[in-house]
């Protein structure tokens, strides 16, 4: 538990870094200096590769989180493994690209409103498919040695410095559009090399075959995990893109830039859930391996809590600050105010739900994941198709909260039923109280002259009634132990 409370601790520092920057990013430099269509374009450029990436995958990274634990030695240099994800990852590459230029032609097909923008640069999805490809599968291997915090500082936060410096010299007029497009792209690619360089540095890189360490048994379980794995990991990148994807196809890729903006408040609070889901992985395996229940059942409950304490807390103080988000993003952008609301309530809803996926994707029924992935894309694209005609973009939102809700009610129900797990009580009402209670002044307080001096009171108020009410009602005993730390740090340095 040490483990994973400080590696968490650490990635989470890093993400919030990388959100400041995400929020510079977003708010102050690609809403304001590029059109919404630019914006439409980098967003679905990403969609499609992390699609194409997951594909080409195979579904090796369950092999990697369930199965390394068998061919661990670090003197045999861990008995050929990375021999057989490099092998893996080029059979998947080829088939990924040669898929890409098949279905190429429909990607640029124009539809309804659709612009000219997008077959321009489709290209671009190649390299990026490439290296989205590598990152996934090293921060993979990289977690499983306990080096979780590098994936995060590099992606959450190095990539989004490099695409600001990007950013600045396309605005200082260092760089035309085709150009910025270019050191986007490179942006995105570089913490992969860094990656692998590190783990070069810590003499982890080795694609030695070690003959006869497969035994058939072993050969039969990775085969199993990947192909359940396929279906897990391209289901979980077509539920990270299909909306963007669908927008674009269905309004135009101005409408899609809209709502990446918007929707990238949703990624502001799950945020936390990725650096502990990266280190919670390896430690679950290890405990589903000798059978430690206790440990997987401690993880997980206090997943759901804290998770749920943080989400709360940045949902009502950012619904809370709503109007003040929009007197910073140009006015063109309003049309994304309540696609805000709904992806930041889905967020909430996942992040309640604690490392639900992590221990079904590590348990014996990990082929129950696969089966809730492919369902979920089943329910996201549907009430997509549903919602997007009814209530446009804002419709795209609502069709992510229903569905975040209906899978994570699926996995929770399984986990109650299969292990006995059933970790909310009535701590988790008292958090919603709380957090009910702390937005109410935060709600009702007169908007200042001032936008800027409005967020720091509003959120300020909001924090410390927050806080306070989590403190005292002693809901999370990590918080408290954490905090009660800080405080007797203070006074002993006075």
């Amino acid at each position: 538990m040490g483990v994973i409370r400080t590696q968490t601790i650490k990635g989470t520092a890093y993400t919030y870094l990388g959100a400041v920057l995400g929020i510079v990013t977003n708010l102050f430099l690609l809403a304001k200096y590029f059109s919404t269509e630019q914006v439409g374009l980098l967003s679905v450029l990403v969609a499609y590769s992390m699609l194409y990436a997951q594909l080409a995958s195979l579904g090796f990274d369950y092999v990697t989180l369930r199965l390394f634990s068998y061919f661990r030695n670090d003197t045999n240099k861990h008995n050929g493994f990375l021999f057989i994800l490099i092998s893996t990852l080029t059979v998947g590459m080829t088939l990924s690209t040669s898929l890409f230029f098949i279905i190429k032609p429909y990607m640029i097909e124009e539809v309804g409103n659709a612009t000219s923008l997008f077959p321009q640069y489709v290209n671009f999805v190649v390299p990026l498919t490439f290296f989205t490809l590598l990152f996934i599968s090293f921060d993979s291997y990289s977690r499983v040695l306990y080096k979780s915090v590098r994936g995060t500082f590099l992606k959450e936060f190095l990539q989004r410095l490099l695409i600001v410096i990007a950013i600045i010299l396309y605005v200082l007029h260092f760089l035309d559009f085709n150009g910025f497009v270019l050191a986007y792209v490179i942006s995105l690619s570089l913490p992969t090399l860094i990656l692998i360089l590190l783990i070069v540095k810590d003499r982890q890189l080795n694609f030695n075959r070690v003959r006869g360490f497969v035994t058939p048994e072993l050969k039969k379980s990775m085969i199993s995990v990947s192909f359940f794995g396929i279906i897990a990991v391209f289901s979980s990148s077509v539920i990270l893109s299909v909306d963007r994807i669908m927008i674009e196809r269905m309004m135009g890729l101005s409408e899609a830039g809209i709502y990446s903006i918007a929707f990238f408040f949703g990624v502001v609070i799950s945020m936390p859930s990725r650096s502990l889901a990266k280190i919670s992985s390896t430690v679950i395996a290890e405990a589903w391996k000798n059978n430690d229940f206790k440990t997987v059942k401690d993880v997980y409950y206090k997943s759901c809590l804290n998770q749920m304490i943080f989400s709360a807390l940045l949902l009502i103080g950012i619904w809370a600050n709503v109007n003040n988000i929009f007197h910073i993003l140009p006015d063109k952008y309003i049309l994304g105010k309540y696609v805000i609301l709904w992806v930041c309530i889905g967020s909430f809803i996942d992040m309640s739900t604690g490392i639900n996926h992590v221990i079904i994707s590590t348990s014996k029924f990990y082929k129950a994941q696969s089966l809730f992935m492919a369902i979920f894309v089943l329910i996201i694209v549907v009430t997509n198709f549903i919602f997007i005609p009814l209530y446009g973009m804002t419709g795209a939102g609502i069709a992510n909260a229903i569905s975040l809700f209906l899978f994570n009610l699926m996995r929770w129900i399984f986990l109650w039923n299969k292990y006995d797990f059933q970790p909310f009580n009535f701590r988790y009402l008292l958090i919603i109280l709380f957090a009910f209670i702390a937005y109410i002044p935060g709600y009702y307080l007169p908007e200042m002259n001032s936008f800027i001096i409005d967020i720091i009171i509003r959120s300020g108020i909001i924090f410390i009634i927050f806080s306070l009410l989590i403190y005292f009602s002693k809901v999370s005993e990590d918080i408290n132990n954490r905090v009660n730390t800080y405080i007797s740090l203070v006074f002993k340095k006075n």
